[in-house]
């Protein structure tokens, strides 16, 4: 499922591990998603965006419970 950046945590609930599509450890988009095969379908779209127009660019997946540090 893919969840906006923003949501905010109550007083001490944990976030829990989602992952991060990054092109060259750049966010590509605001979302975070919560399954694995779902970051590889968005990292897939941007490997083809890449390949067209910048292959020189590094797109990979980040497992993390700190989303909002990725900027």
């Amino acid at each position: 499922m893919k969840q906006r950046n923003n949501v905010r945590l109550k007083d001490g609930e944990k976030q829990q591990d989602v992952y991060v599509v990054t092109r060259d450890r750049r966010r590509t988009s605001e979302w975070n998603f919560t399954t694995e095969s779902e970051a590889k379908q968005e990292a897939q779209y941007w490997i083809g965006i890449c390949k067209r127009y910048d292959p020189s660019s590094k797109v990979s997946i980040v497992k993390t419970n700190k989303p909002r540090k990725i900027r």
